[in-house]
C-alpha cells in the first residue's frame, strides 16, 4: 500500500464502474436506472436495495440544471433587448445597478469586483440612490422598488425562489419572505425577466427526505442570467453594430457545454461518495473551503442544503475527514497548502477547478494533488467572451460549474448514505411556509446524529 495513494484507489474504483455510469444517457435519451446495468450484465451495485430510486442523485442534479440551461436558451432574445436598453443607458450617462444576488454564492459570484466581471452593472442594496434615467436587475418588490421605477428608473425584476411572486403556488413562501406591501414582480417593474430557477429550489427528490426537493440550484439560476447580460451588455458598448443575442448565445452554449462534460466525472462522484460515506458514518467530519472565491463554501449550510458541511470538531477524527477545496484558479497558493496539510492529517481530500490558467500548467495543481481531482472546465483567467480591453476575456463559467460539481458530490453522498440505513438531514428554505419550523425541529436529531 506504500505505494498506492488514495487518489489511484478511487479512480481504480472509478475505472471499474465507467461502463455502468458512462452509459447513463441524459438530454432526452433514455436514461439508466441505478438498478439496471448500462452493459445488461450484473454489476457490482446490483445487490443493493433501491429504495425508490429510478435515478442516481447526481444525475438528477445534473438533469435538472441542464434543464435550467435549456429553459435558459428560449431568454436569449430577451436578454439581448435588455442589454441593448442597458448600453443606451450608460451612454447616456446613467446607471446599470443589480440586486439580482439574493442567496449565498450568487452574492459573491455576481459581485462586480469578481474576477471576470466587466464591472459594468454596479451592486446596490439602497433604492433610494437609483436616479432618472437609471436601469436595474434585481430580485425584489417593495415599496422601494416601485417608488424607483416611478421616478424614471427602469426596473427589470429577475424571478428568485427566495421571495414571493405571481409565478408560484400562494401559501408556497413564509409570510416572512413574502413582500410587506403585497407587492408583485409584474406591480413594480416595467419588465420580468425568467431565471428558470425553480422555487422549490432543490433538484433531487430523494425518496427518504419526502419533506422538500433537496440540493440548491439557485446559483446557477441567477449566476447565468447575470453573465448572460453582462455578455450582451458589453458586447454592445464595444461596438454598436454588435449582436448582444450572439455574445449571449455564446456564453450560454459554452457553459452548458462544460456542464455537460461533467457527465465525464460521474464515475469518480460516486466512488468518492462512497469513500465520504464509509468516512462520515464511522465519525468523521466533512469541512469545505474557497479561499480564492469564497462563495463555494457559503453553499451548503443554504435553502435545500445539507447540515453536515463545516458543522463539529475537525479535531476529534481527523483521519476520518473528509475536505472539500472548490477553486477557480489552478493552484492558488492557500489552497494547495491546505490541501496537503489535510493530506498529511489522514483527510481524504477533494479537489475542484481547471487544469491550467489561459492555457499555463502550473506545478502541482490542485485537482492532481487531491485525492480526487475534479476538472471544472474552465481554464480562462477572465471568462469565455472575447472582448477589448479585457484580457483573459470576460463572463466565467468556473464558479457556475464548479457548484454544479460539488452539489452534484452532496447528492450522491447523500445517495450512497440513504442506501446504507443513514439519513443525512438538510434545511428546508425558511421562505418555504415551515421552513424555520422544520429546521429547528431536526436541529437536535441533527447533532446528536452527527450528520
Amino acid at each position: 500500500m506504500a505505494e498506492t495513494s488514495r487518489r489511484n484507489v478511487l479512480r481504480a474504483g472509478a475505472a471499474a464502474l465507467a461502463g455502468f455510469a458512462g452509459g447513463s444517457n441524459l438530454g432526452g435519451r433514455k436514461k439508466v436506472e441505478a438498478h439496471q446495468p448500462a452493459t445488461g450484465k450484473a454489476s457490482k451495485w446490483d445487490h443493493e436495495y433501491t429504495f425508490g430510486h429510478t435515478q442516481l442523485f447526481m444525475e438528477e442534479y445534473l438533469q435538472g440544471t441542464l434543464d435550467i440551461l435549456g429553459k435558459q436558451s428560449g431568454e436569449i432574445e430577451h436578454v439581448g433587448e435588455l442589454a441593448i436598453r442597458a448600453a443606451s443607458v450608460v451612454r447616456n450617462g446613467g446607471t446599470v445597478w443589480t440586486s439580482m444576488d439574493l442567496g449565498h454564492m450568487p452574492h459573491y459570484e455576481q459581485n462586480e469586483s469578481r474576477r471576470g466581471s466587466p464591472g459594468i452593472m454596479k451592486d446596490h442594496r439602497d433604492f433610494n440612490k437609483l436616479k432618472k434615467g437609471d436601469m436595474v436587475f434585481t430580485h425584489r418588490a417593495n415599496r422601494d422598488v416601485l417608488a424607483a421605477r416611478e421616478r424614471g428608473v427602469y426596473v427589470v425584476c429577475v424571478t428568485s425562489n427566495y421571495h414571493d411572486n405571481e409565478f408560484r403556488p400562494k401559501g408556497f413562501t413564509d409570510p416572512s419572505h413574502g413582500n410587506p406591501d403585497g407587492l408583485m414582480l409584474k406591480d413594480v417593474s416595467n419588465d420580468v425577466l425568467h431565471s428558470h430557477n425553480p422555487y422549490t429550489q432543490g433538484l433531487v427528490h430523494a425518496p427518504e427526505i419526502p419533506e422538500f426537493a433537496i440540493c440548491p440550484s439557485s446559483t446557477t439560476g441567477s449566476g447565468t442570467i447575470h453573465w448572460m447580460i453582462n455578455a450582451g451588455l458589453a458586447a454592445q458598448l464595444k461596438n454598436r453594430d454588435n449582436r448582444p443575442g450572439a455574445y449571449i448565445e455564446r456564453y450560454l452554449r459554452i457553459l452548458t457545454e462544460r456542464v455537460e462534460s461533467v457527465r465525464q466525472h460521474l464515475s469518480l462522484i460516486r466512488e468518492t461518495a462512497v469513500e465520504m460515506t464509509h468516512r462520515i458514518r464511522s465519525g468523521g467530519r466533512w469541512f469545505a473551503r474557497s479561499i480564492e472565491h469564497k462563495g463555494f463554501e457559503t453553499e451548503f449550510h443554504v435553502a435545500s442544503g445539507v447540515r453536515v458541511v463545516n458543522h463539529g470538531d475537525w479535531n476529534a477524527n481527523k483521519e476520518r475527514n473528509v475536505m472539500l477545496i472548490n477553486a477557480i484558479s489552478p493552484a492558488f497558493k492557500e489552497e494547495v497548502k491546505l490541501a496537503l496539510e489535510k493530506q498529511v492529517e489522514g483527510a481524504l481530500v477533494i479537489g475542484i477547478g481547471p487544469s491550467n490558467l489561459d492555457g499555463r500548467k502550473p506545478y502541482g495543481p490542485l485537482i492532481d494533488i487531491a485525492d480526487a481531482g475534479f476538472d471544472n472546465f474552465s481554464p480562462e483567467s477572465g471568462g469565455v467572451i472575447d472582448l477589448a480591453p479585457y484580457e483573459g476575456g470576460i463572463c466565467p463559467t468556473s464558479g457556475i460549474v464548479g457548484n454544479v460539481i460539488q452539489q452534484m458530490i452532496v447528492a450522491q453522498w447523500c445517495d450512497e448514505m440513504v442506501r446504507r440505513g443513514s439519513r443525512p438531514y438538510f434545511l428546508m428554505g425558511v421562505y418555504q411556509e415551515g421552513g424555520s419550523e422544520y429546521n429547528a425541529a431536526t436541529k437536535i436529531l441533527f447533532e446528536r446524529q452527527g450528520f
